[in-house]
């Protein structure tokens, strides 16, 4: 038995060899092929690629054609690192003309104190997230400064109040709309972005957006400053109008900074939006029947328990669009009267039925 075994162990660990040298012969033209293999570029890829970045430059040009016309020569400072350049800018301007139009051109200015902000990005947060925020902020103070070479016409309200409530929220739509369209397309200006991104990375308990928020109103409050200046030349200026002073290119910076959240937010969730219907009845099958059959819509059943009576009830969920609320309610209402029912906003909806991304 002995000799047998060790007879058998020999003969397996001479065969082993035998098995690993025909592996190894053939291992190496497997690998040649893998490695000669490179990454195809396809048409596909090409026209994503493509796409991607002409919607960048395109939304660029929009954001920097919206911050020259509305925001910029009416003081307005909505956020941002344009925000500090738009505050900067016109602070230097009744003092120095030619020293704000061009060491100090708004262009010049978000691009120059964007630098360090990207270069921290790029090592601390996404080398993509910076190289394509840097594409960018590159474009869009390109497209600032050239704007300002040849003196495209601006939207100047000057001391009308309507004419700088028109000019804020026209300036907080179109900032809404690329920013929005940017946001779906995960590219961003960078400034206060990465700023929010850096720090919510040191204590993410609070999210990013909410950083984000916090930087852009310190902005907007900080263009208070242009009031301040405007009324220290003001001689025998009365308080009520030293303080109206001062608050109005604070005023009209949150109304383009709300704005350009609302549109911004309505962009990015988008258009159509949904309601989730909670139903707790006892006549599930019923309701669940004619929902399907009459809307075609999928419901899904739970039991659960009445905290009070101690009751046994089923739930209904069923996700609907909003031109199908009185649909359901009529259901509803047709099949068990008693039932208990709660409607919740869906932010967004996508699958069989819905929107597919």
């Amino acid at each position: 038995m002995g000799t047998e075994s060790v007879e058998n162990e020999s003969t397996e660990l001479t065969a082993q060899p035998n098995n690993t040298d025909d592996k190894k012969d053939e291992q190496p033209v497997g690998k040649e092929e893998q490695t000669n293999k490179s990454p195809v570029l396809t048409k596909q890829k090409v026209f994503k690629y493509a796409k991607f970045y002409v919607l960048l430059i395109i939304l660029a040009f929009l954001r920097a054609l919206t911050t020259y016309m509305f925001i910029l020569p009416n003081g307005f400072a909505p956020g941002g690192i344009g925000g500090i350049s738009t505050i900067i800018y016109n602070a230097v301007l009744p003092y120095n003309e030619k020293i704000a139009r061009t060491v100090l051109d708004p262009g010049l200015t978000t691009f120059i104190m964007n630098i360090p902000l990207l270069i921290t990005a790029a090592f601390l947060l996404s080398k993509k997230f910076a190289f394509n925020s840097f594409l960018v902020v590159a474009t869009y103070s390109g497209f600032m400064m050239m704007f300002s070479a040849v003196k495209f016409p601006q939207y100047f309200a000057a001391d009308d109040t309507g004419l700088q409530i028109i000019a804020a929220l026209m300036g907080g739509a179109f900032s809404g709309l690329c920013l929005g369209l940017m946001l779906r397309n995960n590219m961003s200006m960078a400034g206060t972005d990465i700023i929010g991104k850096l720090i919510h990375k040191r204590n993410p308990i609070v999210g990013a957006q909410w950083y984000i928020i916090t930087c852009d109103c310190i902005v907007a409050v900080c263009s208070g400053v242009l009031g301040i200046l405007k009324v220290k030349d003001m001689p025998n200026i009365t308080p009520t109008t030293a303080l109206t002073e001062v608050l109005s290119p604070i005023l009209f910076s949150f109304i383009s900074l709300i704005v350009c959240s609302i549109i911004a937010d309505i962009i990015q969730a988008g258009f159509q939006s949904s309601l989730v219907f909670n139903i707790i009845t006892d006549k599930p099958d019923e309701i669940a029947n004619k929902i399907s059959e009459r809307l075609h819509r999928g419901v899904t059943i739970s039991k659960a328990v009445g905290y009070y009576t101690g009751e046994e009830h089923e739930v209904l969920v069923c996700v609907v669009s909003k031109r199908q609320i009185n649909n359901i309610k009529n259901i509803v209402d047709s099949m068990d009267p008693m039932a208990f029912t709660y409607i919740t906003k869906a932010r967004e909806v996508a699958g069989k039925g819905f929107r597919h991304e």
